[in-house]
């Protein structure tokens, strides 16, 4: 099996279960919340995050080699924080129907929206990258 095969199946692969999670997650039940601590810190970083993910995700392409190796391990960190902070803001309102949502919360999911779509980006940011970085095979004993 070649090279890229392999890395299409293990990305599939990884999609699935973070699908999979993600689908269980939400099917848990709950009862409505009308307010949260937690909620506004967690929209408020993921859309911070997220933009750092963008912004590192950028700084990637015009980086050297050897600086790639610091930032694409602190890239990697920062765009998932900011998938999983949008993921945890948006999840604890979860069973709160719409009418009961005040305008606060309503904001806070759209930051966490916003949070998700940038850390998404830096997702793809990153998966454009390494894979028209990777270093060149070469073969054992040469």
């Amino acid at each position: 099996m070649n090279e890229e095969v392999r890395l299409t199946i293990q990305v599939l692969i990884s999609a699935g279960i973070i699908y999979g999670v993600i689908w269980w997650m939400w099917r848990i039940k709950g009862e409505p919340i009308v307010d949260s601590a937690a909620a506004p810190v967690l929209a408020f970083a993921s859309v911070w995050a997220g933009l750092a993910s963008v912004v590192v995700g950028g700084y990637l392409w015009f980086a050297s080699a050897a600086a790639c190796d610091w930032w694409v391990p602190i890239h990697v960190g920062v765009w998932s924080l900011a998938i999983c902070f949008s993921g945890l803001s948006m999840w604890i309102y979860r069973q709160t129907p719409a009418e009961q949502m005040s305008e606060p919360i309503q904001l806070q999911r759209a930051q966490a929206r916003i949070g998700l779509i940038l850390g998404l980006v830096g997702v793809v940011l990153w998966y454009v990258f390494v894979l028209t970085h990777k270093a060149p095979l070469t073969p054992i004993g040469e």
